[in-house]
């Protein structure tokens, strides 16, 4: 039965496509997008769960159904449905995917899903998710592809006046580049 499913859903894709054409074609009722179409295909296997799909390329394709999604709602300013999506995506790709198999690159598609997350949870002044998400980030991809995890980090803080907070890890980034900061701040004298 599993095989069965994993053939009937390769080709929604090409089954949506036709209905995006018949249905932009008829002058009667609503036109549907490509974006719509995604959405509610994304609705529906999102129902039914990454649990069900057992190959790694369908769960990576649902995933990223997800990821555009998700994307399309930050657009719309929806950032609780993006939020939704996004984390849909993660749980598609589950953990420890953030390694690359040579088909579909792991690795982006996991920070996109992450920074997504981290954002959508920043527009929804919920810190806890930025730190969870932002740290997630931290811990698989290199600092360079880090900064715009640490930019988003830092604006989370900033809106809760957590100032000290960024002291401390602005002085740490900052480090991180090789800028020497000095521990106490120069006297007057020093400045001249």
């Amino acid at each position: 039965m599993n095989s069965a499913c994993i053939q009937a859903m390769g080709s929604i894709e090409d089954g949506f496509k036709n209905l995006y054409i018949s249905e932009s074609k008829t002058a009667e009722g609503p036109v549907l997008s490509e974006r719509s179409l995604l959405s509610i295909a994304a609705d529906h296997i999102n129902h039914a769960g990454p649990d069900f799909i057992l190959e790694l390329s369908q769960r990576k394709l649902f995933a990223t159904w997800n990821l555009i999604v998700g994307k399309e709602m930050s657009v719309r300013s929806n950032f609780g449905c993006a939020l939704h999506y996004y984390e849909q995506g993660i749980l598609f790709i589950g953990n420890g995917v953030w390694i690359d198999d040579g088909v579909i690159s792991n690795h982006q598609l996991c920070l996109d899903l992450y920074e997504g997350a981290s954002n959508a949870s920043l527009a929804m002044r919920n810190h806890k998710l930025v730190d969870y998400y932002t740290s997630v980030i931290f811990q698989n991809v290199w600092f360079e592809r880090s900064i715009p995890a640490w930019i988003i980090l830092m604006t989370s803080l900033e809106s809760f006046g957590k100032h000290k907070e960024i002291v401390d890890k602005g002085i740490r980034l900052i480090r991180r580049l090789d800028i020497d900061v000095p521990p106490s701040p120069p006297g007057p004298r020093e400045l001249v």
